[in-house]
Formats: C-alpha cells, sequence, structure tokens
C-alpha cells in the first residue's frame, strides 16, 4: 500500500502527502429504537424554532394596538374590541416568553454531535 502511495506521490507534483483516514466506529442498533430517537429529536428541533410564530403574532397584535382605531363592530362595542387585542396582546407576549425559554434550553441538544451520543446510548438523560 506504500508503494502504491509513493508511486501517485511521485508521478503528481501538486500531492505532497496522502494520508488515510478510514477507521470509524460501527453503531448497531434496532429500527424501532433509532425512530423513537429521531422523533424525540425532531421534537426538540420543533422546540428551537417555535418562538417564531408567537413573536410574530405579538409583533402584528402590537401593531394593531398602536395604530388601529377601533369602532363598534358586530354588536360589540369599539372599548371590548381594544380590549380583546390587548388580552391577545399579553397572552401572545407570555407564549413568546414561554417558547423562547424552551428554544434556548433545547438549542444546544439539537445538534449533530448531541443526536449521534444519543444513538450511541452516550448522552446525558436530562430532558429538553
Amino acid at each position: 500500500m506504500s508503494q502504491f502511495n509513493s508511486d501517485i506521490i511521485s508521478e503528481n507534483n501538486f500531492i505532497d502527502q496522502i494520508r488515510s483516514n478510514i477507521k470509524s466506529d460501527f453503531i448497531q442498533i434496532t429500527e424501532d429504537k433509532l425512530e423513537n430517537i429521531l422523533l424525540k429529536h425532531l421534537k426538540k428541533s420543533n422546540k428551537v424554532s417555535a418562538w417564531i410564530t408567537p413573536l410574530s403574532l405579538f409583533v402584528t397584535i402590537f401593531l394593531v394596538v398602536l395604530t388601529a382605531d377601533f369602532k363598534d363592530f358586530a354588536g360589540i362595542e369599539k372599548s371590548v374590541w381594544k380590549a380583546i387585542f390587548l388580552i391577545s396582546m399579553v397572552g401572545t407576549f407570555i407564549w413568546t416568553i414561554i417558547a423562547a425559554r424552551q428554544a434556548i434550553s433545547c438549542s444546544k441538544k439539537v445538534t449533530v454531535e448531541y443526536l449521534i451520543k444519543e444513538i450511541k446510548n452516550n448522552r446525558d438523560p436530562s430532558g429538553c
């Protein structure tokens, strides 16, 4: 094998050395166990980006409250409409805070390295 490598090096002016790194770990796992690990990982990765929806709703409702001139509509007074939007704004703000905290706590557990550790059964048991 080294004779082959030195022949390639001597024939090519651009190659200085050839290194071989083909050793690898062999992971043996059942299909149902892998599926469970991947489904849990998918849930974690969804939690990381779940803050976008409540934040966009909050910003939209906030802009409506700032710029709208509420009027009586469908038998509901304008003060009630404003209260509905204010309550919705507070609710989406709380939802955003909760989703952001979950995203921060799960962000380190959605990496490829962490997934490989989970598949190898080499991970810490703390959930997300």
